[in-house]
């Protein structure tokens, strides 16, 4: 039992190792090659002329993208919402993972608020610092939501999946 256990738990590291690579992919380069090369240089260049942080567009309103995105869907076109069901689609396996991977019992809906943030902040922040992106507040807001999504699934293919004792059973409704 404890070895099926240990597997197990390797399995989910290996996912979760997977899942942050692919994410990483995603977010920063847009699925195309990591060039840690470029990344140096980005990242000099920013040194060098921190100046060119505060000249980057970027998004610094709350919701002002998430409205925008919301009245311009369009039943005629489906990928209007790619950006707002993409950010939250994203970070939905973080929500699932962080609870399965960290704790026995789970993660809290606060640990997985405050890491979910953290990360979506992380890669925002980076994508700022290296000019490789562009920061946005309302992806923070979208990849937060998408894994308290997660962790909500979660708990509730927990509770109905539950097993039943015996006392639960014997009291249920259906068994009078």
């Amino acid at each position: 039992m404890k070895h099926t256990t240990s597997k197990m738990k390797m399995v989910l590291v290996a996912g979760f190792v997977i899942y942050l690579y692919l994410l990483i992919k995603l977010i920063l380069f847009k699925w195309g090659s990591v060039d840690t090369h470029f990344l140096l240089y980005q990242l000099q260049q920013t040194l060098h002329q921190p100046n060119r942080i505060f000249d980057r567009p970027g998004n610094y309103t709350l919701f002002k993208e998430i409205l925008r995105e919301i009245h311009s869907m369009s039943i005629s076109n489906p990928f209007s919402s790619t950006n707002l069901i993409g950010n939250i689609l994203a970070f939905i396996p973080l929500g699932i993972f962080i609870p399965k991977l960290f704790t026995r019992r789970g993660a809290s809906f606060a640990n997985v608020f405050i890491l979910s943030f953290s990360l979506s902040l992380c890669f925002e922040v980076t994508q700022l610092l290296l000019c490789i992106g562009t920061f946005d507040v309302d992806d923070l807001i979208l990849n937060t939501s998408g894994g308290m999504v997660g962790c909500g699934a979660l708990r509730l293919f927990m509770i109905r999946n539950k097993p039943q004792s015996h006392e639960d059973l014997v009291l249920s409704p259906s068994s009078r």
